[in-house]
C-alpha cells in the first residue's frame, strides 16, 4: 500500500515542484501529444521498475501481479472517480489519489498473496 501511495505522491511532487509543471504549461499541442504517447508509458514503466525491487526487498511475493495490476486498478478507480467522496478529508486532490493508490496496490497484493 505504501509503495502505491509513494509512487503517486512522488509523481505529484515532481509535477508540483515547478520544473515539470512549467515545462508542461509551456508546451505546444504536438509536444503534449508526444509526451502523452511516449512520456506517459515511460513514466509507467519507470514506476514499475521502482516498485518491483522495493516490494521484493520487503518480502512481498509474488511482485509481478502487484506492479502490473496495481496501476490498472488505480487507473480504473481514477476513471470511475471512486476517490471523489473523500476529497473533503484531504488538503488537496493528490492526497486522495494517493489513498486510492494505496487501496489499489493493497487490494491487488491481498488478492494475489501466496500463503506458504
Amino acid at each position: 500500500m505504501a509503495v502505491g501511495a509513494g509512487l503517486v505522491l512522488g509523481w505529484t511532487w515532481a509535477y508540483e515542484s515547478g520544473f515539470l509543471k512549467s515545462w508542461l504549461d509551456s508546451t505546444s499541442m504536438s509536444t503534449f501529444l508526444l509526451l502523452v504517447l511516449i512520456g506517459l508509458p515511460l513514466a509507467l514503466v519507470s514506476s514499475l521498475v521502482l516498485a518491483g525491487p522495493v516490494l521484493w526487498i520487503f518480502g512481498v511475493r509474488p511482485v509481478w501481479p502487484i506492479i502490473l495490476l496495481g496501476p490498472v486498478l488505480l487507473g480504473l478507480g481514477l476513471y470511475l472517480e471512486v476517490h471523489e467522496p473523500v476529497l473533503g478529508w484531504f488538503s488537496n486532490r493528490h492526497h486522495a489519489e494517493a489513498l486510492l493508490a494505496a487501496v489499489a496496490y493493497g487490494l491487488v497484493g491481498l488478492l494475489t498473496f501466496k500463503r506458504s
